[in-house]
């Protein structure tokens, strides 16, 4: 419902959108969300560059293509993000701060997320985790594999390899799956 209210949205909780977006479909820790870069692509998608540290294949390129929920999808969200910024501002950090002039840091990144887990009803005792967990359980509850899961979720050293060296980014089906709520 965020979304049919995107201009009368503060920052934070446009940026709370997005990152949350970003922790559901790609189930990157907040903390390599925070030291990421992005890149808009001819086709509607964006790009994500970033450094994963509990990997073996630290940088990582996350790409997230147009979903059919419009509500839940990333490349909706960062969109967004940008359009609110005027020019001088495009080349600012992933997440400039146009009310403040400066680059948020992880605590108000954190705090934005926490701002839009409340309002969806989500528990004030839950963690910015659980979004990746949530993720991840209902990737397996809608029935991926094991495979895609650990390409998803990369869990596994193996996976972030074959995502660095061969297919950068092969988990459209599990993402459009996560964007189907009943």
């Amino acid at each position: 419902q965020k979304a049919q209210k995107m201009a009368q949205l503060p920052e934070i909780e446009v940026m709370g959108c997005v990152v949350s977006s970003i922790l559901a479909f790609s189930t990157l820790r907040l903390a390599a969300v925070h030291r990421a870069t992005a890149t808009r692509l001819p086709d509607g998608a964006w790009q994500l560059h970033t450094t994963i540290r509990k990997t073996k294949v630290p940088k990582t390129t996350v790409t997230f293509r147009p979903l059919s929920n419009r509500d839940v999808c990333p490349t909706f969200w960062l969109s967004n993000w940008f359009k609110r910024r005027n020019k001088k501002q495009q080349n600012q950090p992933l997440w400039w701060l146009k009310g403040r002039k400066k680059e948020a840091i992880y605590e108000q990144l954190s705090k934005a997320v926490h701002i839009i887990m409340l309002d969806a009803g989500i528990e004030k005792s839950n963690t910015v985790t659980s979004i990746r967990k949530s993720s991840i359980t209902k990737g397996i509850d809608q029935g991926a594999t094991q495979q895609q899961i650990n390409r998803f979720s990369m869990h596994a050293d193996g996976a972030a390899t074959v995502q660095f060296h061969y297919d950068m980014n092969l988990n459209d089906d599990i993402r459009e799956r996560l964007a189907i709520f009943e």
